[in-house]
């Protein structure tokens, strides 16, 4: 169709982009349909090859990162001994984002102050913890996949009210992505279904290492039962049983960096409050 320009006279090619790319014929139309496939998909792979923006694994061993982790381990450690002690009142205990990626620095990468080999996750590097408002997301790259694309999975985690059953809390898997795709939760909640079986083991190997055999035997199955509840959407006691008493998680705050009101800036970071029970 032709149109006028201002003086009047007319002016052609103003139709040009709605009848020139019409296809005109079948194979014109399959031509179409194959780039439009190609653009998906292109679009697709880089959506999975793109790390999130806010990925950003320790790359660079420093004093700064070893004194972090120093910093947490120590923190571990006067956990462990105030749960050991039977008449601590209130425990407060707080680890930010910058500490847990440090430890897991220490833990995964090849460190420059020892020379004992670090240890491997099978086919995974560079894992990497976020904190935001009431959410932790874990993020690790998978050699596994071509590309290696960065997979990552958001929890949500939430005290409920006691209705008289109890102290209980809720933790959903609420995110899956690889790279800046998102997938269904249910992906990754069939898989560790799958691993549970094996978890007792590694949840005492590690308990005994922060708290002792004898505290790792009585909580390693309270954890499995809980880690079983969570994959099936169920709620969970937050009790802890140990030395004859119990301690209830009374409080659980997971916050993002943040400015207090005095102007200071504040590190990412999950604090949670253990409170003896009569």
């Amino acid at each position: 169709m032709n149109t006028r320009s201002a003086s009047g006279r007319p002016r052609k090619g103003s139709g040009f982009l709605s009848r020139r790319y019409r296809p005109k014929s079948s194979t014109s139309w399959i031509l179409a349909v194959l780039i439009l496939i190609a653009l998906i998909i292109a679009a697709i792979l880089a959506l999975i090859l793109l790390p999130p923006y806010w990925y950003r694994p320790i790359r660079t061993m420093s004093d700064a990162v070893y004194n972090q982790s120093d910093h947490a381990q120590a923190s571990l450690m006067a956990l462990r001994n105030k749960l050991r002690k039977p008449h601590v009142g209130t425990i407060t205990w707080t680890i930010t984002q910058r500490e847990v990626n440090s430890l897991l620095a220490v833990a995964y990468r090849v460190e420059k102050k020892k020379k004992t080999p670090p240890r491997k996750l099978p086919g995974l590097t560079d894992p990497f913890v976020r904190f935001t408002d009431n959410q932790i997301t874990f993020a690790v790259r998978d050699n596994r996949m071509p590309g290696r694309p960065v997979a990552s999975a958001g929890v949500n985690v939430a005290l409920l009210p006691d209705l008289g059953s109890g102290p209980r809390a809720r933790i959903t898997i609420n995110a899956l992505h690889v790279g800046d795709l998102p997938l269904p939760p249910s992906l990754l909640i069939n898989r560790l279904k799958t691993l549970l079986p094996r978890l007792a083991p590694v949840v005492e190997k590690i308990i005994d290492v922060y708290a002792g055999p004898r505290y790792a035997r009585v909580a390693t199955p309270q954890i499995v039962h809980s880690v079983a509840a969570i994959f099936s959407g169920r709620p969970f006691p937050t009790e802890l049983r140990l030395n004859h008493r119990k301690l209830v998680i009374d409080k659980l705050i997971i916050h993002g960096p943040s400015v207090d009101a005095a102007g200071h800036a504040q590190p990412a970071a999950l604090t949670f409050e253990l409170v003896p029970e009569p």
